[in-house]
């Protein structure tokens, strides 16, 4: 029995050992850093209070319970000695293996400006969207307790880049100040603060076509969000932001979207790696200069392709492709080339607002665009269970444009095990 080990329980990672798991040529070890499957596409929801993590997780255990050779192993991985076909956990002990499936994704790009990374909030796993809901509900209480002059930086958000997740969670904390500020916070007397979203780019959604761009610019403006275009963010110290225009933002709270880079891993040789540190793979997905090693999702950029010389988009649906794509190849054999056919690019403004380009040239936008979005977001979670329960919060939102999680819950170790 082959052992397959993979890294990262992204949309490729358990894809692929769904696939594999029944499979009785593999054993199959998947190793990640939490012990839980994660939507990434849905997780500004929970940071905005309008989701429970549990809406859109499931713990990998539970959901490998029907697949017999698929096993979990909760880890960090530091370095992998390809010779030996070893890979090494931060917490200890290695795991052999035949055949080796790197899926870890990618981290937030800060483009070298390590006081960004130090003071901005990010947007990459559910506990990066947990410590966005806390910030912003403890900066409301701080208002709260301000003189109205004082109050101006506690109620400022601001959000760094124009993308998918930028534009997303923008509109929902639009919504979000809109709809219930004045019922939670009377004490604010309808002072609802600022929001702006910064980009480097000169449009909003830059894959996206010209006419779903200025919908989302028009879209935004009317929830009140101030843009602010071709001025990418240089400095932020936690209290004031500076751009490369030499404008200052104060605010006590950025959040960054603006950018990812995957992250390389100790034991794969340099010349492996190209454009975002991205490994570099034949349309295989076997990666360049290794011996049974493949590479999935974010962090793998395919080379060959005519249809995307620069490589596929860091997109869930790519990396869902490549997973199924994979678990196919290796469980039936065959050396058919990986093939990608885009389904299209979508974004949610706010209520009964979205913009979506489907494939042949032809994009919506308002409700219909916004009914598709829906749809397709419940129909892509991982279980029946998170399907049922993002319909019942989605439905509870809509109804009453509002939601009862908005609650700022921090850990409380033992004493002697606080940091």
């Amino acid at each position: 029995m082959k052992k397959v080990v993979i890294l990262g329980g992204g949309f490729a990672g358990v894809n692929l050992a769904r696939d594999l798991g029944r499979n009785p040529q593999y054993s199959i070890t998947l190793i990640d850093k939490n012990n839980y499957n994660f939507f990434p596409p849905l997780i500004y929801q929970v940071a905005a209070g309008f989701m429970s993590p549990s809406d859109i997780s499931y713990p990998f255990r539970k959901l490998f319970n029907r697949h017999p050779r698929a096993r979990f192993r909760k880890g960090t991985v530091t370095r992998v000695d390809t010779a030996a076909k070893q890979v090494f956990l931060e917490q200890g002990g290695s795991v052999a293996y035949d055949t080796l499936i790197i899926a870890l994704g990618a981290q937030p790009n800060y483009f070298g400006n390590r006081e960004v990374e130090q003071n901005a909030y990010t947007m990459k796993t559910l506990g990066d969207a947990l410590a966005i809901r806390n910030n912003i509900l403890a900066q409301l209480e701080a208002a709260c307790a301000q003189p109205r002059e004082a109050r101006a930086p506690y109620l400022h958000l601001v959000v760094a880049g124009g993308g998918a997740s930028g534009v997303e969670l923008t509109g929902i904390l639009a919504e979000m100040r809109r709809d219930i500020f004045d019922k939670d916070y009377p004490e604010l007397e309808g002072e609802h603060g600022q929001l702006t979203l910064v980009t480097a780019d000169p449009v909003l959604l830059p894959p996206m076509r010209d006419v779903s761009q200025r919908y989302t610019e028009a879209a935004l403006k009317k929830l009140g969000v101030d843009i602010i275009y071709n001025d990418p963010v240089t400095a932020y110290d936690g209290q004031t932001i500076t751009l490369k225009s030499g404008t200052t933002i104060a605010a006590k709270s950025l959040i960054w979207t603006a950018g990812v880079t995957a992250v390389k891993l100790a034991g794969i040789p340099e010349g492996s790696y190209g454009r975002g540190n991205r490994l570099r793979v034949d349309r295989q997905l076997r990666v360049s200069g290794v011996a049974d090693v493949y590479a999935l999702g974010d962090c793998a950029i395919v080379e060959g392709d005519p249809a995307y010389p620069n490589g596929h988009p860091q997109l869930g649906q790519v990396a869902k492709a490549q997973g199924k794509y994979l678990g196919k190849a290796l469980g039936r054999g065959g050396d058919k080339p990986f093939t990608y056919k885009h389904k299209g690019d979508m974004a949610m403004i706010g209520r009964l607002s979205a913009v979506a380009d489907m494939p042949g040239g032809r994009s919506l936008h308002g409700m219909i665009a916004w009914i598709i979005w829906v749809i397709v977001h419940i129909l892509a979670l991982v279980t029946f269970k998170n399907r049922v329960a993002a319909t019942y919060n989605w439905s509870i939102a809509f109804l009453t444009k509002n939601q009862a999680m908005r609650m700022n819950i921090q850990p409380s170790p033992p004493r002697g095990r606080r940091e």
